[in-house]
Protein backbone atom coordinates (compact mmCIF):
# COMPACT_ATOMS: atom_id res chain seq x y z
CA UNK A 1 0.00 0.00 0.00
CA UNK A 2 2.94 2.36 1.04
CA UNK A 3 4.17 1.56 -2.38
CA UNK A 4 1.41 2.74 -4.54
CA UNK A 5 1.26 6.14 -2.77
CA UNK A 6 4.98 6.67 -3.41
CA UNK A 7 3.77 5.95 -7.01
CA UNK A 8 1.25 8.15 -6.89
CA UNK A 9 3.13 10.84 -5.13
CA UNK A 10 5.78 10.86 -7.71
CA UNK A 11 2.94 11.01 -10.60
CA UNK A 12 1.94 13.73 -8.77
CA UNK A 13 5.25 15.77 -8.81
CA UNK A 14 6.09 15.14 -13.02
CA UNK A 15 2.93 16.16 -13.84
CA UNK A 16 3.58 19.63 -11.53
CA UNK A 17 6.68 19.22 -13.55
CA UNK A 18 5.07 18.62 -16.59
CA UNK A 19 2.87 21.91 -16.31
CA UNK A 20 5.42 23.88 -15.68
CA UNK A 21 7.79 23.14 -18.73
CA UNK A 22 7.71 24.99 -21.50
CA UNK A 23 10.11 23.11 -23.99
CA UNK A 24 7.21 20.35 -25.79
CA UNK A 25 10.06 17.84 -26.14
CA UNK A 26 10.63 17.93 -22.20
CA UNK A 27 7.09 17.78 -21.73
CA UNK A 28 6.55 14.56 -24.10
CA UNK A 29 9.43 12.79 -22.17
CA UNK A 30 7.56 14.02 -18.75
CA UNK A 31 4.60 12.70 -20.20
CA UNK A 32 5.71 9.12 -21.29
CA UNK A 33 7.65 8.61 -18.14
CA UNK A 34 3.74 9.74 -16.06
CA UNK A 35 2.14 7.04 -18.73
CA UNK A 36 5.14 4.30 -17.85
CA UNK A 37 4.09 4.50 -13.86
CA UNK A 38 0.75 4.10 -14.17
CA UNK A 39 -1.26 0.92 -13.57
CA UNK A 40 -1.22 -1.08 -17.42
CA UNK A 41 -5.58 -0.60 -17.20
CA UNK A 42 -5.08 3.37 -16.67
CA UNK A 43 -2.01 3.65 -19.55
CA UNK A 44 -2.74 6.28 -22.07
CA UNK A 45 -2.02 5.14 -26.35
CA UNK A 46 -0.52 8.08 -26.63
CA UNK A 47 -0.41 8.99 -30.53
CA UNK A 48 2.48 9.68 -32.44
CA UNK A 49 1.63 13.22 -33.40
CA UNK A 50 1.25 15.50 -29.70
CA UNK A 51 0.70 18.79 -29.38
CA UNK A 52 0.97 20.88 -25.88
CA UNK A 53 -2.85 20.56 -26.43
CA UNK A 54 -3.15 16.87 -26.19
CA UNK A 55 -0.44 16.78 -23.18
CA UNK A 56 -2.43 18.81 -21.19
CA UNK A 57 -5.76 16.96 -21.31
CA UNK A 58 -3.86 13.67 -21.03
CA UNK A 59 -2.63 15.36 -17.95
CA UNK A 60 -6.05 16.37 -16.82
CA UNK A 61 -7.37 12.74 -17.63
CA UNK A 62 -4.42 11.27 -15.76
CA UNK A 63 -5.20 13.37 -12.15
CA UNK A 64 -8.38 12.55 -12.62
CA UNK A 65 -8.15 8.65 -13.03
CA UNK A 66 -5.57 8.61 -10.26
CA UNK A 67 -7.57 9.82 -7.77
CA UNK A 68 -9.69 6.69 -8.36
CA UNK A 69 -6.97 4.49 -7.82
CA UNK A 70 -6.49 5.57 -4.72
Amino acid sequence: MKAIYQQQQIISQLIEDCNNEYNLHKRIEILYQINSLLPKQYRLKIPSLITDAYINTALYRIEKTSVSYK
